[in-house]
C-alpha cells in the first residue's frame, strides 16, 4: 500500500507545502519514503541527483561539464550516507536525455531529477526526513504531485523512493501506487530498447513504458497513458505529470482507489479524501472509474 497526491493550482497557491501537507495527512500508507514533484514557470534548468558512492562525485562533475555548463551547485552535508547535490545548468535541451542517461550509467549515482521548470525531491522514511533534508522552494509552482512508499517488492532505498523520471522523455515524473504483474517481462522489454533500470522498484518499469511512449509519440501524455493501461498488468493508479500536463492512470479492475475533488480553480488527486481537507474542510471526492485516463492541460 502506497498513497499519492496530486494538485493543480494556476493562482500563486503554495502547492509544495499544501503538497506535503497531503501526504501527512496519509503517511499511515506509506512509511518507508516519501517525495514530491514540482512544476512551474523557471526557465532555468535543474539537475537534481543522489550520490552514494562519494568516489564517484569528480566522475558527475566531469560527466556534467562534457554536456553542459555549470552554473551553480548546491549540495547537502557530505557526512550523510547519501549526498544530494542541486546543479543549474546551461545546456541545449535537445542533450538532456543524453546527459540523464550519462549521469545514470555512473555507478552510486542517480538523476532524481533534471529539466527546465521542474524537480524532484525524495527522501527515505517518513516525511519529516524530506522537510529536514530539503530546501524545497515553491516559486511560480502551477502544478505537483506526490507519494508515500511502503517497500513490499524492493529495498528500503531513497532511489526507489517515487516519484520517477527516465531519459527517454527526461521531463515526465510519475508516481504509482499498486503493483504490476509483469514487472519482469516488461524490464527485459525495456532494456532492449535502452533503459538503464537503477533500482527493482517495479514503478521505474513504469516510468520507462510511459516516458517510452511519450519520446515515440512526440510528447503526447494521454496517449502515452492509454498505452500504459494495456502494457502494465496487475493493480495500479499512476499520476503523471510534464510542466505543460498532469494527468492519471487508472487499472482496469479499478481495485486501487484515485479520488478527484475540483474547487475555486484547483484540483486535487488522491488516495483517501482526507488528505483533501487541509485544503478544503467540506470535501466529497469523486472516484474514478476502472480504466480511466484524464489529463490537464497547463
Amino acid at each position: 500500500m502506497c498513497g499519492i497526491a496530486g494538485i493543480i493550482n494556476k493562482s500563486g497557491m503554495d502547492i509544495a507545502s499544501n503538497l506535503i501537507d497531503m501526504l501527512t495527512l496519509i503517511q499511515h500508507r506509506g512509511p518507508d519514503a516519501s517525495g514530491i514533484a514540482l512544476y512551474g514557470n523557471d526557465t532555468s534548468t535543474t539537475l537534481r541527483v543522489s550520490i552514494s558512492k562519494k568516489d564517484n562525485r569528480q566522475t558527475l562533475l566531469e560527466t556534467v561539464a562534457d554536456h553542459s555548463s555549470i552554473l551553480a551547485e548546491q549540495t547537502s552535508e557530505w557526512d550523510r550516507k547519501v549526498v544530494f547535490s542541486e546543479f543549474t545548468l546551461k545546456i541545449d535541451q535537445n542533450h538532456i536525455p543524453k546527459l540523464h542517461r550519462a549521469i545514470n550509467s555512473i555507478d552510486g549515482i542517480y538523476v532524481h531529477s533534471i529539466g527546465k521548470g521542474m524537480k524532484v525531491y525524495k527522501d527515505g522514511g517518513l516525511i519529516e526526513n524530506l522537510i529536514k533534508n530539503h530546501n524545497v522552494h515553491n516559486q511560480n509552482i502551477t502544478h505537483g504531485m506526490g507519494h508515500v512508499r511502503m517497500a513490499t517488492e524492493s529495498a528500503e532505498d531513497i532511489n526507489a523512493a517515487h516519484p520517477f523520471v527516465s531519459p527517454f522523455y527526461p521531463e515526465l515524473s510519475i508516481v504509482h501506487n499498486g503493483q504490476f504483474t509483469n514487472y519482469f517481462n516488461l524490464r527485459r522489454s525495456l532494456e532492449t530498447k535502452g533503459a538503464l533500470f537503477k533500482t527493482m522498484n517495479d514503478s521505474e518499469a513504469a516510468s520507462h513504458v510511459i516516458a517510452y511512449a511519450m519520446m515515440k509519440n512526440g510528447g503526447d501524455l494521454q496517449d502515452a497513458l492509454n498505452y500504459a493501461l494495456e502494457e502494465l498488468d496487475g493493480i495500479f493508479c499512476i499520476i503523471a505529470a510534464t510542466p505543460k500536463q498532469i494527468g492519471f492512470v487508472k487499472d482496469k479492475m479499478g481495485v486501487k482507489p484515485m479520488l478527484l475533488f475540483e474547487k475555486d480553480g484547483t484540483t486535487l488527486l488522491g488516495s483517501e479524501q482526507i488528505e483533501f481537507t487541509n485544503i478544503f474542510p467540506d470535501v466529497y471526492a469523486q472516484e474514478m472509474e476502472p480504466g480511466e485516463v484524464r489529463i490537464w492541460n497547463i
